[in-house]
């Protein structure tokens, strides 16, 4: 089974899910961790813009799931959004983009939902690499401070930090490695370096309608010289565990 951990999703356009599943079918995809992209953008609306985002991988609940984002200047209101997000709206767990939501995540509401997260035992999936406020050290920080809490490097620091990212996995056994956004030699090493059990696979597919992307780094990972087991593990078994996600 290969589960693509970091695929976006549009909420505004029709027929999107479809759209998702036939170009994971053309790459040989079979499940995926969603999460939406006009929601980054819209902090306002975010409620409504997850509550779509719920129902597309409700209508396809045997090959998607989904993580929804809030948006940390909204304060309690943001945490509240968090907890409906997990207790009613069936999601997986969030994901968080400081550089493009323009946020930092040393902040009480991102406290408050690291909290929120290790007591329904759900990750949180952040964009890092990208300075000056998404880089994989401010996250290994976050990290350390709520380690009951499980944290994603969604792009393993992308082109220029990934052995910044491979140290901050390596030190903090509540953080799992995505290869996803790097070269092959950043993957290299971070299936030589970090806990077998924490590094999943991803590929940033944005949901623009061109699913050569979702190819592209799929490519990637199958011509690392790794061991099967190992492979296996990256595309889904850590996946499923890292979820919860029983009925897959």
């Amino acid at each position: 089974m290969i589960i693509d951990t970091h695929i976006h999703c549009s909420t505004t356009r029709k027929n999107s899910g479809a759209e998702l599943l036939s170009f994971l079918d053309e790459s040989g995809i079979d499940k995926a961790i969603v999460c939406g992209w006009e929601v980054l953008l819209k902090r306002d609306d975010s409620i409504e813009h997850n509550k779509r985002l719920a129902k597309i991988c409700q209508e396809n609940s045997g090959r998607l799931a989904g993580l929804a984002t809030v948006h940390l200047v909204n304060g309690k209101k943001a945490v509240d959004e968090a907890q409906f997000c997990i207790e009613q709206a069936g999601f997986r767990g969030f994901k968080v983009h400081p550089w493009m939501q323009g946020e930092s995540i040393f902040d009480e509401t991102m406290y408050a939902i690291c909290q929120l997260c290790a007591q329904y035992n759900t990750p949180i999936m952040f964009h890092d690499g990208t300075p000056p406020c998404s880089m994989s050290s401010q996250i290994g920080l976050l990290a350390k401070m709520f380690p009951e809490t499980k944290l994603i490097l969604g792009h393993g620091g992308i082109l220029h930090f990934w052995e910044e990212a491979i140290e901050v996995a390596r030190q903090n056994s509540n953080v799992y490695i995505m290869l996803c956004g790097g070269h092959p030699l950043a993957m290299q090493k971070t299936c030589e370096q970090v806990d077998s059990d924490r590094i999943i696979f991803g590929t940033d597919y944005l949901g623009d309608g061109n699913g050569s992307l979702i190819k592209y780094r799929k490519k990637m990972v199958d011509n690392l010289p790794i061991e099967n087991s190992l492979r296996e593990k990256i595309y889904g078994k850590n996946a499923l565990k890292l979820y919860n996600i029983n009925h897959w």
